[in-house]
């Protein structure tokens, strides 16, 4: 006994002494795995070799890929590599729908999906050096960024070194101080599950020791592709030659920045943006402007998509701006409009009460050339213009054809409503507006409140800073059902600028005037239904009265009829 105990410690301390082991469980439903795996400590190999168990037929593709994706790296060919897991479950169609047994079998593949490899991409870039120094912008290193997605649970984004780009030098260098890095972290991928390594929160138990069919890598020398399907012939071959062969990608002829510029309908280095202080030269917003810069890209971004859901191509365009304030929004559009129809005429007024705001942005507007000829600002207020302005001062020069778009952004209270009036009467085909605050109807909604204890929203309602939300919602609501009632088919109400934003900025209407293809009958119906929508939203917070109601002679009480006085288009005439 006292010799075989001897003998059991010494193969214990040699094993102990020796070098890491790491070898390949089978994976028994993939063909190319030999049936019986070999003994864990049969074979002594290093580090970067995981091939023990698993057969030559599989192993060298996997080995090849690897090999090409290094020599690529060194030879500065590497574009790009992805390499694909096991696809997702999908839905049959069938005729009468899918049965409850065929969604519980897809929900059972999906689950045995989870935490298995989805899609695994490659891709070069440049990070700042980590070295705790001062740093230069020269002083960079190269990384193989690889993003492991995978089914039902978080991505993992990894950075393998590759090489240092040098002070002094722009090419890419040669990575051979970063080969076993980049080796070693392919080989993790291909063998996930054994060591811990590239696993998802769910653990090994849902790794399989092979969960990659396929892939591809990219050089500016082919394509290659990696075939490992397990009812196919385990391949890595060469399937498609660029006739440029061999030709080395320098550092900056690729995409190489970490962080990717968003698109944006204008450019951040505009005139216009200089000379109202957005931004400077270089097209970087001056301080405290970012957000101004954002909130002008994006709005023209929606009115833009508006636009060309146009289904008429304009003959001109004009665009009135009620309340521009410094007409950030106003240049930013008219620069948008110019630039995408160039052969037509677009004329773009801007109102405001403030004259010497009016004479400054008219002065900076005149000093950005014949661009900015179309862009004028005018003193007034949406009232007045609702009186002053019918004879054709606003919208001008407005003819047969012609795309006619009213803008109202921050217009306080009823004046909102004045501008949207003023869009009715004029047949705007475009109405973008984005309502301010609420005076009209939150003593109303507040009196209503007190009045009705028993309210079906009663609960809600007795806090104030509920009825202030039910009181903007509502607002926007028989807004939009009236434009409706005025024609306004096409509406939508979505969010422009979000909860970080002002306040008279959170909310948007856009409105596109489209011809009814409902016959007489059917459209005196549907108005009958709205109108009784629009009745019963206004009675069940307590309305009574509403500032574009009251001017479009809409009821908002069952017992009273609309007002008799009305003009051709069936709405009270303006006073």
């Amino acid at each position: 006994m006292r010799a075989l105990s001897s003998t059991v410690y010494a193969i214990t301390l040699l094993l102990h002494r020796s070098a890491p082991i790491i070898a390949f469980s089978p994976s028994l439903h993939h063909k190319f795995y030999k049936s019986s795996p070999p003994t864990r400590f049969t074979h002594q190999r290093s580090r970067l070799d995981f091939s023990s168990d698993v057969s030559n037929d599989v192993q060298k593709p996997i080995d090849d890929f690897i090999a090409s994706t290094l020599e690529s790296l060194e030879a500065g060919t590497f574009e790009g590599f992805s390499l694909k897991g096991p696809p997702a479950p999908r839905k049959r169609k069938r005729k009468g729908g899918q049965t409850e047994s065929d969604k519980q079998a897809i929900e059972e593949r999906r689950e045995k999906l989870r935490g298995k490899y989805k899609q695994i991409t490659g891709r070069l870039v440049l990070l700042e050096a980590r070295k705790k120094r001062k740093r230069t912008k020269s002083d960079s290193e190269l990384y193989l960024q690889t993003t492991i997605k995978y089914h039902l649970a978080t991505d993992v984004a990894k950075n393998w070194k590759v090489s240092v780009q040098g002070k002094e030098n722009s090419e890419v260098a040669s990575p051979r101080e970063g080969r076993n890095e980049v080796e070693l972290g392919l080989r993790q991928i291909f063998q996930a599950g054994e060591d811990g390594g590239n696993l998802s929160e769910w653990g090994a138990h849902n790794m399989d020791r092979l969960d990659i069919i396929g892939g591809q890598l990219v050089t500016s020398c082919g394509t290659y592709e990696l075939q490992l399907q397990p009812k196919h012939k385990a391949i890595f071959k060469l399937t498609k030659k660029n006739g440029k062969g061999g030709a080395k990608t320098q550092a900056g002829e690729s995409n190489l920045s970490h962080d990717r510029k968003k698109r944006a309908p204008l450019s951040p280095s505009s005139p216009f943006f200089q000379a109202l202080g957005i931004s400077n030269s270089d097209g970087k917003p001056t301080k405290g402007m970012a957000s101004k810069l954002r909130q002008c890209q994006r709005f023209v971004e929606i009115v833009a998509n508006l636009v060309d859901a146009s289904p008429t191509t304009p003959s001109s365009v004009r665009v009135v701006d009620f309340g521009c304030g410094r007409g950030y929004l106003t240049f930013s559009l008219h620069s948008h409009l110019v630039a995408k129809f160039e052969s037509m005429d677009v004329q773009t007024q801007g109102l405001d009460r403030r004259p010497k705001l009016i004479a400054e942005i008219n002065g900076i507007a005149r000093s950005l050339g014949d661009e900015y000829d179309g862009l004028n600002f005018i003193e007034g207020t949406i009232g007045e213009t609702n009186v002053q302005f019918l004879d054709g001062n606003v919208l001008p020069g407005t003819s047969e054809g012609a795309l006619k778009i009213v803008i109202c952004l921050h217009a306080c209270d009823t004046a909102t409503d004045d501008a949207l009036w003023f869009a009715i009467c004029h047949n705007a085909d475009l109405i973008i507006t984005a309502p301010c605050c609420q005076h009209e109807l939150r003593p109303q909604i507040d009196a209503h409140a007190r009045e009705n204890p028993n309210h079906p929203l009663g609960e809600m309602l007795r806090h104030s800073i509920y009825r202030e939300r039910f009181t903007e919602m509502t607002t926007d609501a028989l807004r939009a059902t009236l434009l409706e009632i005025a024609g306004y088919e096409s509406t939508n109400v979505f969010e422009f600028i979000g909860s970080g934003g002002t306040r008279a900025c959170q909310a948007g209407f856009f409105r596109q005037k489209v011809k009814s293809s409902r016959s007489k009958k059917r459209q005196h119906a549907w108005l009958q239904e709205r109108r009784s929508k629009l009745i019963e939203l206004a009675q069940m917070y307590g309305i009574k009265r509403q500032r574009l109601a009251t001017l479009m002679g809409e009821s908002l009480d069952h017992d009273v009829t609309s007002s008799s006085t009305s003009s051709k288009t069936g709405m009270m005439p303006l006073n």
